[in-house]
């Protein structure tokens, strides 16, 4: 059995995910990983936290490629090729050796597959109406923002999350037979989801 335990936490844009993430964190005395990932794989590997930055999971595969031969070009590195891929793995590699380290929540960066043969892991999807999305988005969003643009953004913004999901995992972003258990914060809130998870983390990995 694995040591540490890991709640891995997929979501929708603005669906309140990553806040469900820290009150999960706050009562299991845990931290929070997300764009944390990208610095310690920046660390190993020379590369810019930039660079990590916006190789994330909202960038399509050409999106990612395009980013990748721009930073090469303006640094003189055309010569060193690094895929895709090869980024995905040293994000992986990164998610596994803090597996290894501690207990800890992971957003996103398809942290459930790369964990997938870890025995003390806790799968979550969290949704939300689209109206509650949208209202979101435009409490955050500069004036110019209106109800159809806050729309628009969003489900482009899923469409990415989904497609590098999808093609890094082989598996369908949302699709409710990934994970252990999926939630509508919009029904729940916040805080009740983050207790139906503690309470099924601690039932399902013996917290």
């Amino acid at each position: 059995m694995d040591k540490h335990y890991c709640i891995c936490i997929g979501r929708k844009f603005c669906s309140g995910g990553r806040n469900v993430a820290a009150l999960i964190a706050d009562e299991l005395g845990i931290k929070v990983y997300d764009r944390d990932l990208l610095k310690k794989a920046a660390q190993n590997t020379g590369f810019s936290e930039q660079f990590f930055d916006e190789a994330d999971e909202e960038k399509t595969r050409k999106g990612l490629r395009g980013l990748f031969l721009n930073h090469l070009s303006s640094n003189g590195l055309t010569s060193n090729y690094l895929s895709n891929e090869s980024i995905f793995n040293m994000q992986s590699d990164a998610i596994r050796h803090i597996h290894e380290q501690e207990d800890c929540v992971f957003i996103g960066r398809c942290s459930d597959y790369v964990l997938r043969e870890s025995d003390r892991l806790l799968n979550v999807f969290i949704a939300s109406d689209m109206d509650d999305r949208v209202a979101r988005v435009l409490r955050h969003a500069d004036e110019g923002m209106t109800e159809s643009k806050a729309l628009s953004f969003i489900e482009d913004i899923d469409r990415k999350r989904s497609s590098y999901y999808n093609y890094f995992t082989g598996r369908t972003w949302g699709d409710p037979a990934v994970y252990d258990i999926c939630l509508n914060s919009s029904t729940l809130g916040y805080e009740k989801c983050a207790q139906i998870i503690v309470a099924l983390a601690k039932e399902r990995l013996g917290i």
